[in-house]
């Protein structure tokens, strides 16, 4: 179930300038954290998502070694994964069966995260202006592509194409018992069309594409579509980024160089941090200019106002973290935004957990922020889901704007920090517990970072719109919550995870019954 908050009021106490754009709907999937409402709970509570990778993924026994010399092999088998990546609802979409398991399972997850945006938005009943809508994801290689076309590589080891044939007579049995490529298998190799088919899927007719900055992808997305919205390419975009591992490719790969935390922990800024947990999720975000936002009445959570973007240049190998790139990232997105860079209250690290880039971040963050400004809060949510790599930018963006849209900063998980002396300097603090917004009277405002892998990185600065205080309902209720699912079991699921929400986060009843009449109705319902 996505968010059930009240849509705001469209007058808002705020300017509103040009260039802003407003976050109007979210929908994600993190580990641990199934929707936004979720994930919300698990940042307040912070556990770690880290578990061995089951049987179901691959055979972890094969692959697990600790000789160094074993170039196919990795030292760990922790991560943090997304329950039932193979689930997907085809029909309800109007795919057929067989196209829809030819499509890779991110794709299929932006689909389902797309539709849940758009809900959370309001705009699924009502509808939105699908002429001038853009979809733009960052998206990469999951291994889908490998299982895809592995029986393509065993005919040709069975030629003998790498080296010597393969001589055990059983060999083309086991080839015919691999998956062949069908009539709709392309599309599921082409990473494009995850995008491609959230387009097709909701009738979409502005620019759809995906793209890959590594690390940085999910929120080099969400730059783009704001820099879209902003030079009137089209009026609303839905941006963000999904990141599933289907095959042990990357953890392998990532082990030989030893980014990978050999005790299993991830501990941003840590004095035991011994490298990150590698991780999956994936997110969406509605967004228009604010403007449009505050006509329609549309609730907002949080503005863009500056976005940041830089790429390393020349350095030596390319692999490690670069200050100066990192900074300029930084002082781009607060000179777009058009504030000085103490002006935010709270800072999401790229916060890898790593000796290597720990260390140059809060170095960049204390030559950024120079040495007289106000104290902010720092955080990284690699500590409790892992480095879901393309989609590390939106998992920090997506908490960092509900802290915003809620006035509280989440705590990281308990440890020892490394250099405190540094965070010091640089008057940054670690928060342990909930924390109430500094500076209250203030515009809520954050900055956050996300640097590639390759040296591309993006800063973006959002804040607070405060709208003005909604007006009381006139009596205490009672409220019509409807709810509406394809088939009884999923009827009964929504209702569970309706009454969680209600009981947990306690929104206002009439801002949920308002959201949930909003959504398009299905075959079984329930008031």
């Amino acid at each position: 179930m996505t968010s059930v908050t009240a849509k705001g009021s469209p007058v808002g106490s705020a300017a509103t300038r040009r260039d802003d754009v407003a976050i109007v709907g979210m929908a994600c999937r993190f580990p641990g954290a199934r929707n936004v409402n979720q994930y919300w709970r698990l940042l307040n509570e912070p556990r770690a998502q880290f578990t061995a990778v089951p049987d179901a993924r691959w055979r972890t026994a094969t692959f697990l070694s600790d000789n160094l010399r074993d170039s196919s092999a990795a030292y760990t088998d922790t991560m943090a994964l997304l329950p039932d990546v193979g689930h997907f609802d085809a029909a309800h979409y109007g795919i057929p069966p067989r196209r829809a398991r030819s499509m890779d399972p991110q794709g299929r997850l932006l689909i389902d995260l797309a539709r849940e945006a758009i809900q959370d938005a309001g705009w699924e009943a009502e509808g939105f202006d699908r002429e001038e809508t853009s979809v733009i994801t960052a998206l990469t290689e999951s291994g889908y592509r490998e299982l895809s076309t592995m029986q393509i590589r065993m005919r040709q080891l069975t030629g003998g194409e790498f080296g010597a044939r393969a001589s055990d007579p059983r060999w083309p049995e086991a080839v015919r018992a691999v998956d062949g490529l069908h009539g709709s298998s392309v599309a599921g190799l082409l990473l494009n069309m995850g995008p491609n088919t959230v387009s097709s899927v909701f009738d979409l007719h502005g620019e759809s594409y995906a793209l890959d900055s590594a690390c940085s992808g999910g929120l080099m997305a969400v730059a783009n579509a704001v820099f879209a919205l902003r030079a009137g390419r089209c009026r609303i975009a839905l941006a963000g980024g999904a990141q599933l591992i289907l095959a042990p490719d990357l953890l392998v790969g990532l082990c030989r160089i030893g980014a990978i935390s050999r005790s299993g922990r991830c501990l941003p800024f840590g004095a035991e941090a011994d490298g990150f947990v590698l991780g999956e999720g994936a997110g969406v975000l509605a967004l228009r200019p604010l403007a449009d936002a505050l006509a329609a009445g549309d609730r907002v959570y949080a503005v863009i106002r500056g976005v940041g973007t830089a790429n390393d240049g020349t350095v030596q190998g390319g692999m490690h973290p670069q200050a100066a790139g990192q900074l300029r990232a930084l002082r781009r997105a607060y000179r777009d935004a058009d504030l000085a860079p103490e002006a935010v209250g709270y800072l999401e690290a790229h916060g890898t957990g790593t000796t290597v880039g720990d260390p140059v971040e809060v170095g960049v963050l204390r030559e950024l922020r120079g040495e007289r400004g106000a104290p902010a809060f720092l955080g990284a949510v690699k500590a409790v889901v892992g480095h879901a790599l393309n989609a590390a930018g939106i998992a920090g963006l997506v908490k960092t704007v509900l802290a915003v849209h809620r006035g509280v900063i989440p705590p990281q998980p308990d440890f020892d920090l490394a250099d405190r002396s540094g965070l010091d300097a640089a008057r940054l603090t670690v928060p342990t517990k909930p924390t109430g917004w500094p500076e209250p009277g203030q515009p809520r405002r954050a900055g956050v970072s996300a640097f590639g892998f390759g040296g591309t990185g993006v800063h973006l600065v959002v804040e607070e719109y405060a709208t003005a205080p909604a007006r009381p309902a006139p009596d205490g209720g009672p409220h019509l919550l409807v709810l509406s699912a394809r088939d009884r079991a999923g009827l009964a699921r929504y209702a569970r995870e309706l009454a969680h929400t209600l009981a947990d986060d306690r929104p206002p009843l009439a801002g949920v019954a308002d959201t949930l009449a909003r959504r398009a109705p299905l075959a079984e319902r329930l008031a």
